[in-house]
């Protein structure tokens, strides 16, 4: 989720769900203190990933080969907020990114060649 008016600050905030496919530079735990004039009674923690994201166009890659060839903005998510791990693969200039949440993990090579596989098993 981000804020859809994260470049409007003058808005109030309003959650928009996004597909976003990154780099993950490091992990950082961080202890919010109880805030009263926030209605926040206790000391609550989390998990931050900073996360150097890919530019996609917010494009989903377990529907339909995503290509990249750059990196984006870094940013901060609260890793409950990550739903999976994907992989990606380098063809000519670009990245293809390979999502297998779905199991659509063939999108990314749809067009390309897929190479002749020798099987050592008796019974193929």
């Amino acid at each position: 989720m981000i804020d859809e008016y994260e470049d409007n600050p003058g808005r109030p905030a309003r959650d928009k769900r996004t597909v976003n496919y990154g780099q993950v530079q490091s992990y950082i735990y961080v202890t919010l203190p109880a805030t009263p004039w926030l209605k926040i009674n206790r000391d609550s923690t989390a998990i931050l990933a900073l996360v150097t994201l890919c530019k996609t166009d917010g494009q989903d890659a377990s529907l339909t080969p995503v290509w990249y060839q750059g990196m984006g903005k870094v940013r901060a998510f609260n890793i409950a907020t990550i739903d999976c791990v994907v992989g990606r693969i380098e063809v000519e200039n670009r990245w293809g990114i390979v999502d297998r949440s779905f199991g659509l993990e063939h999108a990314v090579i749809h067009g390309m060649w897929e190479p002749d596989y020798e099987s050592e098993d008796e019974n193929d």
